[in-house]
This record gives C-alpha cells, sequence and structure tokens, in this order.
C-alpha cells in the first residue's frame, strides 16, 4: 500500500472523543497502520454478539486482505470472503440434509407421532390464539370423526373455504384424518372461480366458517361450517381414526 504525503500545512487537527459513540454501538471496529502492518481493534457488545461471531467477522476480512494481496488487479466485489473450508461447510456439509421418508405414513399420522412426544408444546400461534400439539390433534380429530359420519372417507374430495385461522388448521387435518382429501378453496377467490373449482371438483360436501357461507357461489355441496356447527363437532370422540 503506497503512502500519500500530507503537508503540514493542509492538516487540521480535531479531537474527537469516541469513548461515548464506541459505548452505544454493539460493533466498532477500528485499523491502524504502523510500520508496514495493519492492526485491527475489535470492541463488542457481548450482551448482543458472540465472540464466535466477531471471530466470524474477521476471519471474512483476513480472507479478503488476502484476496486482495493474491489478485491486486481484481475488482474488490469478486474477492471471496470465505475461506475453502468455510465453502465446504456452507455449499456441502449444510445441505446434506437427505433423510428418510416414511412412505408408509401420511401427513397426518406423522402430526400424531409428534403429538406423542410433545403434547405440552404449543404447535401453532395465530393473531394472539395458541393451540398446543394435544389441542390441535383433539380438536382434529372430533371434526375426523364428525365428516366420518357424514360419509367422508377414503377418496372422498371434500372442499374447505376459511380464512387464515387455527380453524384452518383443524380443517386440515380433521379432513385427512377422516381418509378424505381436501380442495383448497380461497375466499379471496373470484366467484366464478370459485364455481368452477366446485363444480370441476365434484365436491360433495364443504368445510367453511359461517360468515363466508353467504359469500360462496350457488352450489350443491353439504355445508359444515366450523363455527356454526362446532358444538355437535366437539361432541365427538378425541381419539385417533383408525388408519384408512
Amino acid at each position: 500500500m503506497s503512502k500519500i504525503p500530507i503537508e503540514k500545512e493542509h492538516l487540521k487537527e480535531h479531537l474527537a472523543n469516541i469513548s461515548e459513540q464506541i459505548d452505544s454501538c454493539a460493533l466498532v471496529i477500528m485499523a491502524s497502520e504502523e510500520e508496514g502492518s495493519l492492526t485491527i481493534h475489535c470492541e463488542y457488545n457481548s450482551q448482543l454478539l458472540h465472540s464466535a461471531t466477531i471471530q466470524q467477522i474477521l476471519g471474512h476480512f483476513q480472507t479478503l486482505l488476502e484476496g486482495v494481496v493474491a489478485n491486486p488487479d481484481q475488482c474488490i466485489s469478486t474477492l471471496p470472503l470465505l475461506s475453502a473450508a468455510q465453502e465446504q461447510q456452507l455449499l456441502v456439509k449444510w445441505n446434506d440434509t437427505q433423510v428418510e421418508d416414511p412412505l408408509d405414513k401420511c401427513i397426518h399420522q406423522l402430526f400424531e407421532e409428534q403429538v406423542e412426544k410433545t403434547p405440552e408444546v404449543v404447535a401453532a400461534v395465530f393473531e394472539g390464539e395458541q393451540l398446543t400439539y394435544w389441542e390441535l390433534n383433539q380438536r382434529a380429530n372430533q371434526l375426523a370423526h364428525y365428516l366420518g359420519s357424514l360419509g367422508v372417507g377414503a377418496d372422498t374430495l371434500v372442499g374447505i373455504c376459511v380464512e387464515r385461522s387455527l380453524e384452518m388448521l383443524v380443517g386440515l387435518l380433521g379432513i385427512l384424518k377422516a381418509g378424505g382429501a381436501y380442495v383448497p378453496l380461497d375466499p379471496t377467490y373470484p366467484q366464478e372461480r370459485l364455481a368452477f373449482m366446485l363444480s370441476d371438483a365434484q365436491v360433495s360436501l364443504l368445510v367453511t366458517q359461517e360468515k363466508l357461507v353467504t359469500q360462496l357461489p350457488q352450489h350443491g355441496a353439504d355445508v359444515v361450517s366450523l363455527d356454526r356447527d362446532w358444538t355437535v363437532i366437539s361432541s365427538q370422540s378425541e381419539e385417533n381414526q383408525n388408519p384408512v
């Protein structure tokens, strides 16, 4: 690095107290050049940053400087920040995510296994409301038994048109547990599109919410309202369905 001579008459002196600025910063990095070497001084808030993070940042800077020395004519944006070992970890090791998927189980059965492991852990949160794995499974089971009493089983297509909510999860899991397949219907879709989807899928049963019933296009499907009919639904068994 070449040094640019500075004439004294062009130099203005200014004393700055940076201690207060440093105290208010999460991370301060200062560099000084002396006798042909570059010294990096780093101060950080240990309540916000881990020492490993700081070491990683400084390691990236070191890799960048090594790239500058090795390729002084390269544009700085093309120089590496990651070492060969870090690239290997990022691109290869952390992407080694292949797992053995249980091909003999459906998603609701995998969910039931998780319920057994962590029944009291919160499974879903929406706008201040939450359900544990056990509570969500309980409600989905009650809906599944109710749908089963209405004839839902294997190869049954059930439409579900609900707003984003915990009820949506109950509806989806309940349909799967009953052995059916759900046909998702977004209530924000145009009426013509919803009408086509209901007709094309030949949906005979529709799970929805009371406030959406009058907003849906005309159809011939029987309606199950998750809020209006919940008193009846909640009287059903809380036990898991036998595999369908």
